[in-house]
């Protein structure tokens, strides 16, 4: 065998060495997708919030991979939001981690894990992984004029513990944003992004940190919780459900300088019982652009249009801040039947920490119709002039009775006879009319 020249040493040197680094990204290149790997036994704690949830008040959200179906993965959640503990299933996804389905109580909160939890899925899913180094991921922003991508491998801390991950970030309204994801982690560790906004000082979008994480086959103890109702209602009140019972409306201010959609469930809710609002400001020319920075009110008023409570009153606040234009309000209807008026009053915009233009002001009114409260009572007094009534006389309205006085049926149960005739209230918020009348004597049924 012919002994090999220093050149011939030289070339096959350079072509081993740049074979080898022209190899090493394709070894080394790790593609990642939200959810990847997670399986059965997997469960996760994060601290979270984002700004269209009670303005980004952080709840903390637990959850426990209860088992895998031809739907996806059951996740056992529990969320405790405030003094509110609300427990329940998450069915998500399998191409990406999104909530498919849900129990009813954990609607919102299911869409707040896919808007924090599984944002980076619009990016990267298990149809069409990224590698998680990638410095081009995509496009983000309002217009789509930021690219989102990953600037290398840092070390960051959370309470779960600390970690080397990929720092993907993108940098809109002239503030960078960043989430830092672990490949070897179904989940992002941590996030800091920042809202998309027209207008004002930046505000943070949503953000979130890892708590714990782990693997247990059975059900680990953050799981040994029961789920409450909203401080100070009945538990007998229903869910708010916007896919099943809702009303939407779009409405402009009286001052013609804003347009203000509203979306509340219950379409007709009890006394003493949740409403949830979602409201949104926008322009009057454009519904696709909010107003951002805005300062309002939730107030309750009489038939004469007369203060009788303010939200942020009762939250302990001169106003409530919309940091971009969105926000979702839940609170107890406390007034009773058979109509409750509301006013949304724009008081202006500016920073959070107060207002500096109140050219946007202006207010809209609401009327709801509502139910009285669950255990047969009320806050007004029912009419002290009954009339004895039999299962005949119910049936015939002609019929006679053996009374020389007349019977007096509260207005909101006559709104409820018309409602239920006209299909806009069920069978069972009707029977509660009949049973109101009868708990409190103006109805008397002979044994």
């Amino acid at each position: 065998m012919r002994a090999s020249t220093p050149l011939t040493m030289l070339i096959i040197s350079a072509v081993m060495i740049f074979g080898l680094v022209s190899v090493i990204p394709d070894a080394f290149a790790t593609t990642w997708y939200p959810g990847e790997g997670l399986k059965q036994g997997d469960y996760y704690r994060y601290s979270l919030g984002d700004v269209n949830w009670h303005n980004g008040a952080l709840v903390e959200m637990d959850f426990w991979v209860k088992n895998q179906t031809s739907n996806g993965l059951n996740l056992e959640m529990v969320v405790h939001d405030g003094s509110i503990i609300q427990k329940g299933i998450v069915t998500i996804g399998l191409v990406t981690p999104d909530p498919v389905s849900y129990d009813p109580n954990l609607a919102d909160y299911a869409n707040l894990y896919k808007l924090t939890l599984g944002w980076l899925d619009a990016f990267s899913t298990q149809a069409a992984p990224i590698d998680i180094l990638s410095p081009v991921w995509g496009r983000a922003g309002l217009f789509g004029e930021a690219t989102i991508g990953s600037v290398g491998m840092q070390t960051v801390t959370v309470p779960a513990g600390t970690f080397h991950a990929s720092a993907i970030t993108f940098r809109d309204s002239g503030i960078d944003s960043y989430i830092w994801a672990d490949q070897t982690l179904p989940y992002p560790i941590k996030a800091k992004v920042y809202a998309i906004k027209t207008s004002g000082a930046p505000t943070i979008g949503f953000q979130f940190n890892m708590l714990e994480n782990g693997s247990s086959q059975q059900p680990p103890a953050f799981l040994d919780v029961q789920s409450t109702g909203m401080l100070g209602s009945s538990p007998e009140c229903p869910t708010p459900n916007f896919n099943t019972d809702s009303v939407h409306n779009v409405q402009t201010t009286d001052s013609n300088s804003a347009a203000i959609e509203y979306l509340y469930a219950p379409s007709v809710p009890h006394q003493g019982c949740p409403m949830d609002w979602r409201i949104s400001f926008e322009q009057v020319y454009s519904a696709t652009q909010k107003i951002s920075d805005v300062h309002y009110d939730i107030y309750t008023v009489d038939n004469q249009g007369h203060e009788l409570g303010s939200l942020a009153q009762s939250i302990g606040r001169t106003d409530i801040y919309s940091a971009v234009g969105d926000d979702e309000q839940i609170f107890i209807e406390n007034q009773p039947p058979p109509q409750v008026h509301y006013v949304i009053n724009i008081a202006g915009t500016g920073p959070a920490s107060g207002l500096t233009d109140e050219s946007l002001a202006g207010s809209i009114n609401i009327t709801v119709n509502t139910l009285p409260p669950f255990g047969g009572s009320s806050t007004t007094s029912p009419p002290s002039n009954t009339t004895s009534v039999t299962p005949s006389d119910m049936m015939s309205p002609t019929s006679s009775t053996n009374t020389t006085q007349s019977a007096v049926i509260p207005a909101w149960i006559k709104n409820n006879a018309g409602w239920w005739a006209s299909g806009q209230i069920g069978d069972n918020q009707f029977v509660q009319g009949l049973q109101y009348m009868i708990t409190n004597g103006m109805i008397k049924i002979n044994s």
